[in-house]
């Protein structure tokens, strides 16, 4: 009795193991019958598994629901011979939308065991490896196929650069010796050098910027890059820096094309009110010249006509000047400017270009807030921002201009400029892209989307900052603030000396101008101080009559534009000659003989027509004196 209890406990323990089984379990006999089947079976297959009663219905089954297509030419062998001895797996789907791993396997004893088993996170985790396996391949083609040089450096000590994409070496011109493993500051510093501090600290204040380089050539060509850096923080493989470098030299000369052309249609708006403004001076000076000829016949005095008839002509050329600076007829290096009294000039220049619906209010200091930049510079920028106010504000308006100097008696005290408007003001969601090239909100055909990027160029350029603040509805205030410099008693020195006692007498100039008028009226300026003066039609006769002049020629006073012999060219072989001559040129262009960029040396000096008889006096005399002569804005236009 006990060992039949004992039997029967054994027996029940068998079947309690085999039903708590975590897989499906189904027997068949030598001949295919279903034998039995475990619980997880009933729960696994609760609608089939009374029907797989043989195991050719059981093969059937896995043959319908496999996923593997390779596999069912193996099943359907099986098929035409269920009593097969060959064990085969296969995976399924069932209903249930789970995944099985169906195995056959034959027994020794001709008996064969079908086993079942869920692998549903297994197969989820291996599509998702497979997946992701797939998907880094495809970035990776896309990382290499990409015309961008694209590298990563790790944000630690030594920032090494961990990779690099096919293109960047290519770009560089480097197929034959890549940067990987190169450490960022040299491979940067020695690509942008030019920008490399700029570089340096957005690195080091993780902040994500674009800089740009022209770089040379070895055939003397050149190309620009555009470099984009993005610092990623708290990633797997820890922070990291990703720059992006471009080839931007087609996009640069589309750039600067549709900046000539934006510039140009910007002229021929302003040609009709400077017309206009030219009229009306040529008007008054004729008008006051028929006034004189009249009182000089009745024996009055004329000396007020002569005054007014001045008047008009340095109005006259200052409209001059703001058109040719428009144009870019300038030296293209910055030079020490009064702030306010540049704002006052253009003032008259933007009031044709904007309307009779919009108004310009400049509010500057009587006092002089010199910075370093040119004037060009400076009037690019006002220009850019004052068409940029006018297209925010809805036909009518008025642009406030404003400059205060901020941190006086401080190490770096700054002249800020503020250029205000009331219009629709800039979404928090762009404005960090408005200085971005050929980003722009305006419809098609209105706007290039360069006006704000060249004015972010050239304040970078003068060493200046910009930031903006806006409000939607309300207005935007652009604020770019320049370095204060103190060289204002250097530049206003020369104009402070009405009583000047020096004497010109003796001396002898040498001038060269191809207006004959012009050249006979310097003349007789010049012969009234007691100089002794030598003339010339262009450079080729002033060669000619230095070399027939045995005696001392103290100063040169050339103009730039001349026919067969330039003023430059002539500068340049009288300095040869005689090296202790004292050159000054002088050019209708303001800071600018010709289209072509002109870079004046040090030792010469330069002067915009008209040159004022006073002016041309105090300048030789300080020269005469020995005295250090700068070329600057307001030098020349203070006269």
């Amino acid at each position: 009795m006990p060992i039949k209890n004992q039997k029967s406990i054994k027996i029940k323990t068998y079947e309690d193991i085999f039903n708590a089984l975590g897989t499906a379990v189904l027997c068949y006999d030598q001949s295919g019958n279903f034998v039995n089947s475990n619980a997880m079976a009933a729960r696994i297959l609760p609608s089939h598994h009374t029907r797989l009663a043989t195991l050719q219905q059981m093969i059937q089954f896995v043959f319908e629901h496999s996923l593997d297509i390779s596999e069912q030419t193996n099943l359907a062998a099986s098929l035409s011979h269920p009593q097969t001895k060959d064990s085969f797996s296969d995976i399924i789907e069932l209903p249930d939308s789970k995944f099985y791993m169906a195995r056959v396997l034959a027994q020794s004893d001709g008996n064969v065991i079908v086993e079942i088993s869920d692998i549903s996170q297994v197969k989820s985790r291996s599509d998702d490896i497979r997946l992701l396996d797939r998907d880094n391949r495809i970035l990776s083609e896309a990382i290499h196929s990409s015309q961008k040089g694209i590298f990563i450096a790790a944000h630690d000590e030594e920032k090494r650069i961990i990779f690099v994409n096919k293109a960047m070496n290519k770009l560089l011109g480097r197929e034959g010796e890549g940067i990987l493993g190169f450490r960022l500051d040299a491979f940067l510093s020695t690509y942008f050098h030019e920008e490399w501090r700029q570089i340096e600290d957005a690195i080091s204040q993780n902040i994500n910027n674009r800089f740009w380089q022209k770089m040379t050539l070895p055939d003397g060509s050149f190309k620009w890059l555009s470099l984009h850096l993005a610092m990623t923080r708290h990633t797997g493989n820890g922070d990291m820096i990703v720059g992006f470098i471009s080839d931007e030299t087609i996009n640069k000369a589309n750039e600067q094309h549709i900046l000539q052309t934006q510039k140009m249609e910007a002229i021929g708006k302003l040609a009709g009110g400077i017309a206009h403004d030219f009229n009306n001076i040529l008007s008054i000076i004729e008008g006051y010249v028929r006034l004189s000829e009249t009182a000089l016949k009745r024996g009055e005095d004329i000396s007020d006509n002569f005054h007014r008839i001045k008047k008009a002509i340095m109005r006259g050329s200052g409209l001059t000047r703001q058109l040719l600076m428009f144009g870019k007829h300038r030296v293209s290096e910055n030079k020490v400017v009064n702030l306010c009294s540049q704002l006052k000039d253009v003032e008259t220049f933007l009031d044709p270009l904007l309307g009779v619906s919009f108004r310009v209010n400049i509010d500057v200091p009587d006092t002089p807030i010199y910075v370093r930049a040119s004037t060009d510079a400076i009037y690019q920028i006002v220009m850019n921002l004052v068409i940029n106010a006018r297209d925010a504000m809805d036909g009518e308006g008025e642009v406030v201009i404003s400059v205060t100097e901020e941190g006086q008696g401080s190490a770096h005290p700054l002249a800020v400029m503020r250029v205000a408007d009331k219009g629709c003001g800039i979404d928090k969601k762009i404005i960090e892209k408005i200085f971005d090239p050929f980003f722009t909100t305006k419809e098609p055909g209105k706007g290039t989307g360069l006006g704000l990027s060249m004015v972010y160029g050239v304040v970078q350029q003068i060493g200046a900052a910009i930031d903006v603040s806006s409000v939607m509805n309300e207005g935007t205030i652009f604020t770019i603030s320049f370095p204060v410099v103190n060289e204002g008693d250097e530049i206003s020195r020369i104009h402070e000396r009405p009583g000047n006692t020096r004497s010109l007498i003796g001396k002898t100039i040498l001038v060269a101008e191809d207006e004959k008028d012009l050249l006979m009226i310097m003349t007789e300026n010049l012969e009234h101080l007691g100089m002794n003066v030598l003339t010339a039609q262009n450079g080729e006769e002033a060669i000619a009559v230095q070399n027939d002049f045995k005696e001392k020629i103290d100063f040169l006073l050339t103009d730039i534009v001349m026919p067969k012999m330039d003023g430059m060219r002539l500068a340049h072989m009288m300095k040869k000659a005689r090296p202790d001559i004292n050159i000054l040129c002088m050019s209708g262009y303001p800071l600018k003989a010709s289209d072509a960029d002109i870079e004046l040396p040090e030792d010469i000096i330069f002067m915009a027509k008209p040159v004022q008889p006073d002016f041309l006096k105090n300048v030789l005399e300080q020269i005469s004196a020995g005295e250090k002569v700068m070329n600057t804005d307001a030098m020349i236009w203070q006269s």
